[in-house]
């Protein structure tokens, strides 16, 4: 065969390779893992790959030898198997390549294509679109699933923009058959999304009539009864009802020659009032196509990571059943979640500018900014190109939430000085434009990408959990009315915020078991359960009822096995396996979770814990210290991390810099029981017997029960030339036994 014969790649739907050549082919690569070699070596920018990587991708439970020989059998079979393609494979010795000149892949093609504003390449992407990219090579090996999972997640949010533009635009010209075709194949993408269902309400209603738009209603609210058990949210509510009032009629019929239409609308320009007015039809009254479509604030059974549940010496972001992990709930996308939340991350500002280095900062720290909160799967984010149109504008917040159809913005400004650099973010309410939550942090100068992407991290930790505060603050019951499960959520999750304390451990335990009762599929309920029994035991936390660890571990079971990429269950499984000293296997489970959202402030400092624990505490120390420098001053979490400090510091036998953290998180977390205990073990270690005694009986008055629990805890004896437990673990269990 020529080597410039044609080779296409299909990755979107099943997976298929054709070879035009003289005579063209269909080559069948028998192997699941040879197929998805070639998918993710097609997926490279610049198709080429380590092979240790493709080593780890696809056999990383394995030792690295046999890896390396099950990685050279899989290249013999593939380029066996694709014989009439001898030029596609390009091997070094470190390296594997696609070296095929003429090598066409579909999802490529289709992000190349999808931000385009012409009507033909806009077509030509929509075409592409056959299904999930790799819809039938689900190989359940953890690695590779998670990035099949990422390239799925990219590629459907680029077909939703392709699809958004051509609904918008065929709309503009009064073409109801091609409107009412990309509204259909964009709600196709994920049928719980409510703002594509209204995009589809309208269309229907203009071009189908309102009895068809009302039954298409109807249809969605059955869909989310009984998928998500909630209702619909506010805004389809009202754009039901105006529906039903006739507010929204029939399209014009289109007018012949040059003015028939105006011209059709750019991605990312919304149709505004005024335009409206000139004869723009009004079809979507919320923005035109962004890369990262947002919705309306619902409070839906899910949130990926939206919450702080705390766990010895830990708080657990709660990546509820979406997200990254996504979904609870449907048997029709089991992976995309709805909103939770909707929110905008305004370009920011620069205060006193110094040079054009601090625009591209701000830039960058917007970008990141946005990114990381994308990935709490519940948050709706309007993308950064979105975003930019805001740029060098003063704007009002209740403008900008109107427009982009979000409940929250977040503003920022950063300012160079000579000692570094200041960041200052706030979290508004585009309603109301009153601000919820606003820090700041100062940082020594350093590398831009890295020092953006760190300051990201952060202020994404702190935004989400403040989100929580607002959206539990919000929430209105009459007298006498049973709550949603949506709201019963909600609530449990606001309580898991301040779970150093019994009161709300047990109030978010009771919700959970009250949702799971209600319905008992619900993969959030379950892992709340199992999270408040760990957090029970591991915190000297008085339940009603004696922490359950086994049910516990059937519930995470249940969960993982339905969501294996949910990055709070791995966490919630991390907690148990640490209570358990399974240290190995927990660090594990932590790893996964903070590989699945980077910025997971709460997996990575419970690294630095377990690094203490496994005889390491220089590393855990630094690990630690790193994630309070990562975290923003006021931070919920930092009383944790003090904890994780304390315990460091009491190992490398540094008794003061330990008591000094502890006094930290006792202001944290005032009336904390685990303070109290690691306080009292501090104080045995230095030997001060009064002040372990007083810390001892606060700790009893606290929690009586968890304190029996652990001093009746079985310990081995200390071997004679080792230290087999940390010293944190053996003070309090010598201050237990001497009060």
């Amino acid at each position: 065969m020529p080597k410039s014969s044609p080779i296409t790649l299909h990755l979107l739907g099943a997976f298929t390779i054709e070879v035009s050549a003289e005579r063209p082919a269909a080559p069948v690569i028998r192997s699941r893992k040879a197929r998805a070699l070639l998918a993710y070596l097609a997926m490279k920018p610049d198709g080429r790959a380590g092979r240790e990587e493709l080593a780890t991708l696809l056999w990383g439970d394995t030792p690295d030898a046999q890896a390396r020989h099950s990685l050279r059998q899989c290249l013999l079979s593939l380029r066996q198997d694709l014989h009439v393609a001898p030029d596609l494979f390009d091997m070094g010795r470190e390296t594997i390549g696609l070296g095929a000149q003429s090598l066409a892949v579909d999802a490529r093609e289709l992000l190349s294509v999808a931000a385009s504003i012409d009507p033909d390449e806009l077509a030509r992407a929509a075409g592409l679109w056959r299904g999930a990219f790799l819809c039938d090579l689900a190989l359940d090996i953890e690695e590779f699933d998670a990035w099949r999972q990422r390239e799925q997640e990219r590629l459907a949010g680029a077909a939703a923009r392709v699809f958004e533009t051509l609904c918008i635009n065929a709309d503009a010209s009064r073409d109801g058959e091609r409107a009412v075709d990309a509204a259909e194949r964009l709600v196709a993408l994920d049928p719980t999304r409510e703002d594509r269902q209204r995009t589809a309400l309208k269309i229907c209603a203009r071009y189908r009539g309102r009895d068809a738009a009302l039954e298409r209603a109807r249809q969605l609210t059955s869909l989310l009864r009984d998928e998500l058990a909630v209702s619909p949210d506010a805004a389809t509510r009202a754009l039901v009802e105006s529906i039903r009032n006739g507010e929204i009629g029939p399209a014009p019929t289109p007018l012949a020659g040059p003015e028939a239409a105006p011209p059709p609308s750019l991605p990312g320009k919304a149709i505004s009032p005024a335009t409206a007015s000139q004869g723009a039809p009004a079809v979507v009254a919320a923005p035109a196509p962004t890369p990262t479509p947002t919705a309306r604030w619902r409070r839906p059974a899910m949130a990926a990571a939206l919450v702080s549940a705390v766990s010895i010496g830990a708080v657990a972001m709660l990546g509820l059943a979406t997200g990254s992990p996504h979904g609870l709930w449907s048997t029709l996308k089991p992976r995309t979640p709805p909103g939770v939340a909707s929110a905008v991350v305004l370009p920011f500002a620069v205060d006193a500018p110094r040079g054009p280095d601090d625009q591209a900062f701000a830039r960058l720290l917007t970008h990141d900014l946005t990114g990381h909160l994308a990935r709490y799967g519940d948050l709706r984010i309007v993308s950064d190109r979105t975003a930019d149109l805001y740029a060098d504008r003063q704007v009002d917040v209740a403008a900008v939430g109107a427009e982009l159809g979000v409940a929250y913005a977040v503003v920022g400004r950063v300012q160079r000085t000579d000692g570094g650099l200041r960041a200052h973010v706030q979290l508004v309410d585009t309603a109301s434009r009153m601000t919820l939550w606003s820090d700041h942090v100062q940082r020594e100068p350093g590398d831009t990408a890295q020092l953006a992407d760190e300051l990201a991290r952060g202020f994404t930790h702190a935004l989400v959990i403040n989100m929580v505060y607002a959206l539990t603050q919000r929430l209105q019951r009459e007298p006498g009315q049973t709550p949603t499960i949506a709201d019963s959520l909600l609530q449990a999750r606001g309580a898991e915020i301040r779970g150093y304390r019994r009161e709300s451990v047990v109030q978010a335990l009771a919700l959970y078991e009250d949702v799971l009762r209600r319905a008992p599929r619900n993969a959030i309920a379950k892992l709340g359960v199992a999270r408040m029994n760990i957090i029970g035991a591991m915190n000297f936390i008085d339940l009603d009822t004696p922490p359950d660890l086994k049910r516990a571990e059937t519930l995470l079971a249940e969960v993982l096995e339905r969501f294996p990429n949910w990055a709070t269950a791995h966490y919630t499984l991390g907690l148990l396996q640490k209570y358990r000293r399974q240290f190995d296997a927990s660090l594990r489970s932590f790893q996964r979770s903070l590989e699945l959202n980077p910025s997971y402030l709460h997996a990575r400092g419970q690294v630095g814990a377990l690094l203490t624990r496994m005889g390491q505490p220089e590393k855990g120390l630094d690990m630690v210290r790193e994630t309070i420098r990562l975290a923003t001053p006021n931070d919920a979490a930092l009383g944790f991390f003090y904890l994780f400090a304390a315990e460091a510091e009491l190992e490398l036998g540094h008794a003061p810099a330990a008591l000094d953290w502890l006094q930290r998180a006792n202001t944290f977390m005032p009336g904390s029981p685990l303070v109290q205990a690691w306080l009292a073990s501090v104080y045995t270690t230095m030997g001060d017997q009064p002040n372990a005694a007083k810390y001892i009986a606060a700790l009893k008055q606290l929690a009586p029960a968890g304190a029996e629990r652990y001093a009746s805890r079985k310990f081995g004896p200390i071997p004679p030339n080792g230290w087999p437990r940390t010293r944190i673990l053996e003070g309090l269990r010598l201050a237990l036994a001497a009060n």
